[in-house]
């Protein structure tokens, strides 16, 4: 059945502490959470903070009137010191506090942006260590019942059929892909709701921004003022009985994040909220 999870990520919330992000989220109506990323420069929860503490930080977000359902994966590299063990913290945490999804992506894809790509030859190389690293996690994502989810950003996750091509080559039934179709915009300038298309079937969530303009346009707007169809790509996401997160990244448009107010956020994140209720809604309809 199509039943999207409309969610906020706490991360147009950095500038602000974590408490404030999930009352203005709460308030903007969300019935889903998102935690991602950090909160005035922290990490939120950090894969080294006790049981406790996480168990606390979801209690919050519980008594706001919402349910969690993704996480990011540390910010610790994951082939990088320590980095293998973060991310299985991080499944771990979410199988403590009861969310489905943690949100991954692959090796950065250039020498230089925007201009310079890795050869194939040298993105291969470059992403051996990672495809090493995240078999493990993903044998321990199975063991914990948590799904691993790729988003596009650039390198081997820059599409949909790169994504797929990276679920497959990893195999493993905790993995899928979190469509990003704002990334695709900005990194690939490709349609996004019809490069969707190549991996709906393995698709689990969507990571929801909009953008305007080429490729590169760094030009964010609030979810619906923008060139992103995420009506089409969930229209798309129906025909296989999609019913996961649909987490809305970022907003600020024209706006300096560090700039912005938290009742600014409030009012956006509220915008976005009631444009994706509005869209699921009507392809609900359809069905």
């Amino acid at each position: 059945m199509f039943a999207p999870k409309i969610a906020c990520q706490t991360l147009p919330y950095s500038e602000f502490p974590f408490e404030r992000a999930v009352q203005g989220i709460a308030a903007a109506g969300y019935p889903y959470f998102s935690f991602g990323v950090t909160h005035q420069g922290q990490e939120t929860p950090s894969p080294l903070d006790p049981d406790a503490t996480v168990l606390g930080y979801a209690q919050q977000v519980r008594n706001a009137g919402m349910e969690p359902v993704m996480m990011f994966r540390p910010r610790a590299e994951l082939t990088g010191d320590g980095g293998i063990d973060q991310f299985k913290r991080r499944l771990d945490q979410a199988k403590l506090i009861g969310v489905e999804q943690v949100l991954a992506w692959g090796p950065w894809g250039y020498k230089s942006w925007p201009e310079e790509r890795f050869s194939d030859e040298e993105l291969e190389a470059l992403a051996a260590p990672w495809y090493e690293a995240m078999a493990l996690a993903a044998k321990h994502a199975e063991e914990v019942g948590v799904t691993i989810v790729f988003k596009p950003h650039t390198g081997v996750t820059a599409t949909a059929a790169l994504c797929r091509r990276t679920v497959e080559r990893i195999g493993s039934p905790a993995v899928a892909v979190c469509y990003d179709g704002g990334n695709v915009s900005f990194y690939e300038g490709i349609d996004p709701a019809e490069d969707l298309k190549a991996c709906a079937d393995v698709t689990r969530a969507l990571c929801v921004k909009d953008h305007v303009g080429p490729r590169a346009n760094a030009l964010f707007p609030c979810p619906g003022d923008g060139e992103v169809d995420h009506e089409s790509m969930l229209r798309t996401l129906a025909a296989y009985d999609f019913a996961g997160p649909v987490a809305v990244e970022r907003f600020e448009g024209h706006h300096k994040k560090a700039d912005m107010s938290a009742e600014l956020v409030d009012k956006l994140a509220a915008k976005a909220y009631q444009h994706l209720r509005t869209v699921v809604e009507r392809v609900s309809a359809e069905l």
